[in-house]
């Protein structure tokens, strides 16, 4: 597991003067014209957090949902950060979608980003070292080991995986006991073919 990002993703002159000539307000994020910039940085973070959500750490898709630029300070909130890369991270939709435009700031009025995470409130992909504030047990049961922990599990109801995983588990469970008995139908002989159809049956 990746602790957190040691290099930001560097704009290139060209995408600096594109953002420049093309950039407003946070809206703009989804302008076409952003979109081989956003490739790039994608691209760059999948290296940087060994594809996995900087909140939940678990590996991310290579499909169009799978994967998101998350905006740890909402970009909503401070348009001006939203092409920052150091506020810029990977996470998956279920994180994105839970922790949504939630303020993250202890002291909300700020002028410039941040350059450590002592103003925030969760745990920042950049600056902050994972397993110092949440220990993961069993991929799926995340424990607090610090405020900041506590404050991303809340915030990304990290506690909603246990049922996740729970659900998966009992799906691939009842998916094998299906595949077996099929497979022991196939390759049975047909008096014991016809018990084991008498046995489901209830006969």
């Amino acid at each position: 597991m990746k602790e957190k990002i040691d290099t930001p993703y560097s704009l290139a002159p060209r995408e600096k003067q594109i953002i420049k000539d093309n950039f407003v307000t946070h809206t703009d994020w989804k302008k076409e014209i952003f979109n081989d910039i956003k490739n790039n940085i994608l691209k760059h973070l999948r290296t940087q957090q060994d594809n996995e959500c900087c909140y939940c750490k678990r590996q991310l898709g290579y499909d169009i949902k799978d994967v998101d630029i998350e905006h740890i300070i909402p970009k909503s909130n401070f348009p001006k950060f939203t092409f920052n890369t150091k506020n810029l991270a990977l996470s998956c939709p279920g994180c994105n979608t839970k922790k949504s435009t939630t303020c993250v700031l202890k002291r909300q009025h700020i002028t410039n980003y941040p350059r450590n995470g002592t103003n925030i409130k969760i745990i920042h992909a950049h600056y902050d070292e994972y397993r110092t504030h949440i220990e993961i047990l069993d991929d799926c049961i995340y424990i607090a080991k610090s405020k900041k922990g506590s404050e991303t599990i809340t915030i990304c109801e990290l506690f909603r995986l246990k049922t996740v995983e729970e659900n998966a588990r009992r799906f691939i469970t009842g998916k094998s006991i299906i595949s077996q008995l099929t497979e022991d139908l196939r390759t049975s002989k047909p008096n014991e073919r016809q018990e084991l159809l008498d046995l489901l049956r209830g006969d």
